[in-house]
């Protein structure tokens, strides 16, 4: 004699979106901490330095299409992240606080200054690596018990 058997199926939508968007957030801080130090190291190449008076003349510079070589590290100091959380999107925002910071990635015509790209390269260097970080245990693998 067979029996019925009843299934029910109960679908949380908003709660599985809620604790999606709280695990991406919490990977979006650490994949903003993974990519300034990733930044930061492609600005950690020193160079020879003599004083001038009072100040530190470089005595090998980057070359135009390199990133700047370090003198004081003001501008690797500087390099920050932060994330935002808007109406269901994530936004990293890396970036560095010093004058002369966009000069140095995108050159300064008037200056006569040639870029020295340092925050492109690191972050298309690593957008694959940050992808997948920013995803890491969102969604569950198939089959995968509670």
């Amino acid at each position: 004699m067979a029996s019925d058997t009843t299934v029910t199926t109960e679908w949380n939508g908003k709660e599985l979106m809620i604790q999606a968007m709280r695990k991406m957030q919490t990977n979006a801080e650490r994949v903003g901490m993974m990519l300034d130090g990733e930044v930061v190291r492609s600005l950690s190449k020193g160079q020879p330095v003599k004083r001038v008076g009072d100040r530190l003349v470089g005595l090998s510079p980057s070359q135009p299409g390199q990133p700047p070589r370090v003198l004081h590290g003001l501008l690797r100091n500087s390099i920050s992240h932060r994330t935002e959380l808007r109406r269901g999107s994530i936004t990293i925002y890396v970036g560095a606080n010093t004058k002369y910071a966009r000069a140095l990635e995108f050159g300064n015509p008037k200056g006569h200054l040639k870029p020295r790209p340092y925050l492109r390269p690191a972050l298309a260097k690593n957008k694959d690596k940050a992808l997948r970080r920013l995803v890491k245990g969102v969604f569950p693998k198939r089959g995968a018990a509670k």
